[in-house]
């Protein structure tokens, strides 16, 4: 069931070290950087063009369903994005860090307790996630997450793999 347009967002969650917050205009230079940092958005399709950047830093970052702040828990400072969305008429998850949070195990965190949310609330079967081949480090980290590879497929130009994460096991859903 999608829930794009339940009135309880925005949810904030938490973990030992993480606060996974909605946006807000003090994260608008980070948010910035991770988008136009060639090392930063490699794997989101490469970084975004002069007009582009202007969008970003002109438009809200706003309350937008599924869309979140990876933030440090005792500094509230930005760390990276994550996402849930429809897009692919799955629920999906997709994450960033900031590349000097790159390797903390900070992304790992995030999605766990994205995970951990969505299985109630949202009701569906599986999490997807997409991620570029060549993104060793992040298959690596949603196979040890628990995502498993559905199938490959070439998009955007780059090889990539569609990976799968279930919400619910036949006994928990019935």
């Amino acid at each position: 069931m999608r829930r794009e347009q339940e009135p309880y967002w925005p949810v904030r969650l938490r973990t030992e070290r993480l606060h996974i917050r909605e946006p807000g205009e003090a994260d608008r230079g980070d948010y910035v950087r991770l988008m136009t940092d060639p090392s930063a958005s490699r794997y989101l399709g490469g970084a975004v063009n002069f007009g582009s950047r202007q969008a970003l830093e002109l438009s809200p970052l706003g309350n937008t369903w599924g869309a979140w702040i990876i933030a440090h828990g005792a500094t509230d400072h930005m760390l990276g994005i994550a996402n849930l969305s429809y897009d692919r008429d799955e629920l999906e998850i997709n994450y960033a860090l900031l590349p000097e949070f790159v390797g903390h195990g900070y992304a790992r965190e995030a999605v766990e307790r994205i995970i951990e949310f969505a299985r109630d609330p949202l009701d569906e079967p599986v999490m997807i996630a997409v991620v570029q081949t060549s993104n060793k480090r992040s298959v690596e980290q949603l196979k040890r997450i628990g995502f498993r590879v559905r199938r490959g497929f070439e998009e955007f130009g780059s090889q990539q793999l569609l990976m799968e994460y279930p919400l619910h096991t036949g006994a928990e859903r019935s």
